[in-house]
């Protein structure tokens, strides 16, 4: 590196340029939502034939949440479809169906599985901790409902991208044993760090730096944000893409560190050349894509 530069990608680089010219039209969440949904479609490919894809309502206890389903159109296995269940990164304040369908469809097609793609509660209208609550009651309502989905409860993973992996991990440890994933993926975890920088940086990376969730929840609530949960129980096979420029390097480290102690098999893969969540440039950027690609063989033993 010169001049504690880091030594980015071409792509990767366009990627830093993009994320700011999509920036809100003003500070009103309706705003921020809306460039984030743009900046993330603009990386997605059109629909196209092959892919059955579906809108739901789950009913939860207290209200309904949305999800959207993506399964192969062609025949089922007999004993039901191997299944993702997908939770989207965007900093617990942003993200939805919308902006996370370029990987949720792909992930379902390169793996030939049913991918679950469930649009939980976001900051500011619940509070930061129902995220939480409503995967792991989608996730075990999905489990419950296997038949109607046409599933099989054996063969089903957990993939999360961004601040979407401190979620997975809460709601992995909240599983009994018997309800536990067969495998668990986490692209691109981002925790609340120390280390976030405070300077303006462009949507995507105020984001998952949590700066925009400190602003709608005050400076107080910050340090309890998307923090490494503490894992109690065992874990099943993990999987965990890392960047080579990495804010979140300390919160990661305590993360393996705890999968350790757990006698966790961990396979752990870093993108040269990479920062933050640019997990969208799969298609673009051959250093995601090789994290990608990393991804798949890691997943698809368990198919």
């Amino acid at each position: 590196m010169e001049n504690n530069q880091p030594m980015l990608t071409e792509e990767m680089q366009m990627f830093d340029y993009w994320s700011g010219v999509y920036s809100p039209a003003d500070q009103h969440i309706d705003s921020l939502r809306a460039a984030y949904d743009a900046f993330q479609q603009h990386y997605t490919l059109p629909r196209t034939e092959g892919m059955r894809i579906e809108d739901h309502t789950l009913i939860l206890a207290t209200h309904c949440i949305d999800m959207r389903v993506f399964t192969p159109e062609e025949n089922a296995p007999e004993t039901g479809w191997s299944w993702i269940f997908y939770v989207h990164g965007g900093g617990n304040v942003v993200g939805s169906a919308d902006s996370h369908e370029y990987i949720a469809r792909q992930l379902a097609r390169d793996l030939n599985v049913k991918v679950l793609l469930v649009e939980y509660g976001l900051v500011p209208e619940f509070e930061w901790s129902q995220g939480q609550q409503d995967c792991l009651d989608a996730y075990l309502l999905i489990l419950q409902q296997s038949a109607t989905w046409n599933i099989n409860t054996a063969k089903g993973s957990i993939v999360a991208d961004g601040s979407g992996a401190a979620l997975a991990l809460q709601v992995q440890q909240q599983l009994l044993v018997e309800q536990q994933p067969q495998a668990l993926a986490l692209i691109f975890p981002s925790f609340f760090s120390q280390h976030s920088t405070t300077e303006r940086q462009s949507l995507v990376y105020q984001v998952e730096d949590q700066q925009l969730m400190q602003t709608w929840t005050g400076v107080s609530a910050q340090q309890a944000l998307r923090t490494v949960p503490e894992l109690k129980h065992s874990m099943p096979r993990s999987f965990i893409a890392l960047t080579q420029y990495d804010v979140c390097h300390a919160e990661n480290a305590v993360l393996l560190q705890q999968l350790q102690q757990c006698n966790t098999q961990v396979e752990v893969y870093t993108g040269m050349g990479l920062k933050g969540n640019c997990l969208p440039l799969l298609r673009d950027c051959h250093e995601v894509a090789s994290v990608y690609e990393a991804l798949l063989k890691f997943l698809q033993p368990n198919f």
